[in-house]
């Protein structure tokens, strides 16, 4: 078996010259100069980067807040027509509703004539249709957010809530025209098609009744999911807010506040027990606390 000595000295002279060469060419300042360059151009690309999602995400606060804004107008334009009309529309229209009962049943038990006339009075007030910011509300919603939680199922409700209130609202201006020029079918009066009740061979008409639910059900469905919109957008803001300290420096924006509180406790707010079966629809997953082996990961200490 050959000597190990013997062998390194016979392939001394021939691998030295090559290691030298190598070792000059490391050295070298062209190879310096290409180590640094390529250091550089990583170091440039990471602060490209960051500058970038620094960018896109100041972009998404500010698609944030702008939901919020336009949800907190629509909220207050829906609150403000409940306030104003709806809700004194509805009583009085049930009062009237109450009142015919307590007539008939005074006629059925004679205590007085069949021929005494029954006292009304209907709230013939036109009310305009709605148009608040919704085609704007939906279009950043589903186009510039990354939210994947409730929010579309809810800008998706609040918009059909719009379409509903409107539908409804319009319904009622045209039998109110009805009304005004008395075109009623045969054998119906005023008192008839206001109050639903009978009228020629066993005809009925209780469109009017139906708008008027109508009406306040599908306010409440605006007023509801508005203020849903706005816990799920602002969720969705401190998504954001750890996305941003997590990366980057600095304070991230803020998030536009709104307090419902007032008009909740006035009774203005509709109640989330009668929206259970909607609510029931979304489940709220905790996310798990990083372990700790987890939060000493030495990638993030580079992010």
């Amino acid at each position: 078996m050959p000597n190990i000595a013997s062998i390194y000295a016979e392939l001394s002279p021939l691998v030295s010259p090559l290691w030298e060469n190598i070792k000059g060419f490391a050295n070298s300042a062209f190879t310096t100069s290409l180590a640094g360059a390529f250091a550089g151009a990583i170091a440039a690309q990471r602060i490209a980067e960051k500058g970038k999602f620094r960018e896109e995400l100041v972009k998404e606060f500010h698609h944030t807040n702008a939901v919020i804004v336009l949800a907190i107008a629509t909220a207050s334009v829906a609150l403000a027509l409940k306030k104003q009309h709806i809700k004194g529309l509805k009583e009085a229209y049930d009062e009237d509703q109450r009142n015919y009962q307590a007539h008939r049943e005074k006629i059925l038990n004679r205590q007085i004539a069949a021929n005494t006339p029954l006292v009304i009075n209907p709230n013939l007030l036109y009310l305009q249709e709605i148009s608040p910011p919704i085609a704007t509300i939906q279009e950043i919603v589903l186009s510039r957010l990354s939210t994947l939680g409730r929010a579309i199922s809810t800008v998706t409700a609040l918009t059909d809530a719009v379409a509903n209130l409107n539908g409804a609202l319009s319904m009622r201006n045209e039998l109110l025209e009805v009304f005004k020029n008395k075109q009623f079918p045969e054998g119906a009066t005023l008192e008839h098609m206001y109050l639903g009740l009978r009228y020629g061979e066993g005809h009925t008409n209780q469109e009017y009744g139906g708008s008027i639910q109508a009406i306040s059900t599908y306010t409440d469905d605006v007023i509801f999911f508005c203020i849903k919109l706005c816990e799920d957008v602002r969720d969705h803001g401190e998504i954001l807010n750890q996305r941003f300290k997590s990366r980057l420096r600095g304070d991230p924006p803020e998030i536009s506040r709104f307090d419902f509180e007032g008009a909740r406790q006035e009774g203005w707010i509709p109640k989330d027990e009668d929206y259970e079966k909607w609510l029931s629809g979304f489940v709220s997953v905790p996310r798990n606390a990083p372990n700790w082996w987890q939060r000493i990961n030495p990638r993030n200490w580079f992010n």
